[in-house]
């Protein structure tokens, strides 16, 4: 049997890639920073009917060196999930570069020590589109500026990260070098396995809360967290995907036109009013969510997902399926405020 290092195993996506790497017959070493949450993943599997028997759950810091040789120790594949993750744009950004650059590095280096066949990486969109151009439409030859005016303390962290992942590998000798394989995924949406919801889960739970007085005029890409992980479990075989990045997005939809979506399953508290630009300029100044969502505002940006579709495969959900599988699985789920 195959084994996986999976870092970041409490996560969104983490917890839907161990889910799904543990149902197609692999064995997975589960990371985490604080052991005490063990018992969530445990818990998480047995809820969605998958047999724990290969799991094994260990502690790991993405600041620390200690243990991530041992960690790999026997596991053919390295997963790199975990990565730092912040809301705020006002959070000190090496707060979110040092653990995001240094624990890719760390996971790297223990996927050489162990000779590891594969990694596969979690980046995002983050580090493909964030530039001062006027540029609409993007592909896996993109890459952020991290010295832009626009690019967000997460962006930054997010593009030097996977950077720094390609650097290491190209600076592999001949006996050292394995595939690397990156997978860039825009706003992940979907039901959540634990009761941490997945930040970007907030979006929809704002939307259907009742709270929003109207829709903002912003345009995002959406993804299924099950689309993702299933993208980052058939990478493992795929070797078309060695050495290759993908961007992951089904497809991109103004905020109006999700909350019609919600409207039309029957969640009729998502608001149906399109607010105009000055409306959010306006509450930025008293509200910090109002304030990071100006700078989204304005032209849309587009994303071809065709590349993972050519070589893997990948065949995602239809986003009406993901909207609404999410708002079912925060149904009950305590609401959140928006400051």
């Amino acid at each position: 049997m195959e084994k996986v290092l999976l870092t970041g195993v409490t996560g969104f996506i983490g917890l839907h890639c161990c889910k799904q790497l543990l149902d197609q017959g692999y064995a997975v070493r589960g990371t985490l920073r604080d052991k005490i949450r063990k018992e969530e993943v445990i818990t998480a599997m047995k809820e969605s009917n998958t047999s724990v028997e290969n799991l094994e759950i260990i502690e790991l810091d993405l600041l620390n060196d200690e243990g991530w040789e041992e960690a790999g120790r026997d596991c053919d594949y390295v997963m790199h999930v975990a990565s730092p993750i912040s809301a705020s744009d006002s959070v000190d950004e090496e707060v979110l570069i040092r653990p995001a650059v240094d624990g890719t590095l760390r996971a790297l280096n223990a996927a050489k020590a162990n000779k590891a066949k594969k990694v596969i990486l979690t980046s995002s969109v983050a580090s493909i589109f964030y530039d001062d151009s006027d540029k609409k439409n993007y592909d896996e030859n993109d890459w952020s500026d991290i010295d832009s005016n626009k690019i967000t303390p997460y962006a930054k962290s997010k593009t030097m990260a996977e950077k720094s992942a390609w650097e290491f590998i190209d600076e592999l000798g001949e006996d050292e070098k394995f595939p690397l394989t990156v997978f860039c995924p825009y706003m992940v949406l979907g039901p959540a396995l634990s009761p941490d919801l997945g930040g970007t889960n907030v979006l929809v739970q704002m939307l259907t809360s009742g709270k929003l007085p109207g829709t903002p005029n912003i345009h995002l890409g959406i993804v299924d967290v099950r689309d993702v992980a299933q993208a980052h479990v058939d990478a493992i075989s795929n070797q078309g995907s060695n050495n290759e990045r993908f961007i992951l997005c089904t497809s991109s939809f103004w905020l109006h036109e999700i909350s019609q979506i919600l409207i039309e399953a029957g969640f009729t508290k998502a608001p149906k009013l399109r607010l105009p630009n000055f409306v959010l300029r306006f509450a930025a100044f008293f509200s910090s969510t109002a304030k990071e969502s100006v700078r989204m505002l304005g032209d849309p940006q587009f994303l071809s997902n065709e590349k993972v579709k050519t070589i893997l495969n990948w065949q995602p959900r239809p986003v009406e399926e993901t909207l609404v599988d999410t708002a079912k699985s925060l149904e009950g789920q305590d609401q959140i405020s928006i400051p």
